[in-house]
């Protein structure tokens, strides 16, 4: 691996820039004078960083990526004005039904930060979305865009063939246990990734790695997490277990990684049991999120 400031060239195409907030990483892919930003954010002063390296390689932002619409994901196009916007098509319901919900974050995280705005932020809109996959020609590579639901339902992520290089989004983290909007969907998405050959990894949250067999320890946790969960929660269901006694039930589990925080695990939890037919009255689990 190379760096460059702040910027860790992790494959030949990929170079990966993390931001102190949340550990979040930002990629910049690179072939043939021609860049495609994934996820660039958060803070002004990063996304300027991110210009910055692009102008410096002699290279023209071609396409940005948002791999879902959660609020630490979206803050980057506003600063690309013309630049189209990559999303899959999921992402347009996102914002029809929580763009309020995503406002407040935002602002809350502002004042927090003392950001000062001469004009208000607007929620980008993607030029481009696609249902399935798409494929995306930047210079002489291609890179492969597809849905990979499970964290939140419009989430995708980018696969270099080649180099073996994914962009996972908010999975396979090692710092963060999975945070299950679904845990069907979750559970068939890393299913799905654990047939790709992936030499490089890159999470929207902790360590990127090159380590092959520390890529599949992620997979391989992260999948047993989910089915454990789902076991556990189906379980509680079939015996009548309320969503008390369920969390009870599940208190127990081992995680994939230290996680000092219960709640993502209990949210977790309650997300699972809701999709699993638990009944519940009202919002639950990572749909009560969006209203925190």
């Amino acid at each position: 691996m190379r760096t460059s400031s702040q910027f860790t060239q992790l494959t030949s195409h990929l170079w990966v820039m993390q931001s102190a907030l949340f550990a979040t990483n930002s990629g910049v892919f690179l072939s043939g004078g021609e860049a495609c930003l994934i996820d660039p954010g958060i803070a002004p002063e990063t996304v300027g960083d991110i210009a910055r390296f692009v102008a410096d390689q002699g290279a023209t932002p071609r396409a940005i990526v948002l791999t879902h619409a959660h609020w630490d994901h979206v803050m980057g196009p506003e600063h690309f004005p013309g630049v189209p916007v990559i999303a899959h098509n999921g992402y347009m319901r996102v914002l029809r039904e929580h763009s309020a919900d995503l406002y407040r974050q935002i602002d809350v995280w502002e004042a927090q930060a003392h950001i000062c705005r001469m004009c208000p932020f607007m929620l980008p809109k993607p030029t481009y979305t696609f249902d399935t996959a798409m494929t995306l020609t930047l210079g002489d590579i291609r890179l492969r865009i597809f849905h990979a639901p499970g964290h939140a339902p419009d989430q995708c992520a980018v696969y270099h063939t080649e180099s073996g290089t994914l962009w996972a989004a908010d999975m396979l983290s090692d710092s963060e246990i999975p945070f299950a909007y679904s845990v069907n969907a979750y559970a068939e998405t890393l299913a799905y990734l654990a047939t790709l050959d992936i030499y490089a990894l890159i999470p929207g949250h902790g360590a990127p790695t090159t380590d092959v067999a520390e890529i599949q320890r992620r997979l391989a946790a992260d999948r047993a997490y989910l089915a454990e969960l789902r076991a556990r929660v189906t379980a509680a269901v079939a015996m009548g277990q309320t969503l008390a006694e369920t969390i009870a039930a599940c208190a127990d589990m081992p995680l994939p990684c230290p996680c000092d925080d219960p709640t993502p695990h209990i949210w977790n939890v309650e997300s699972a049991y809701a999709e699993l037919g638990g009944p519940v009255e009202g919002a639950v689990g990572w749909e009560r999120e969006w209203t925190r």
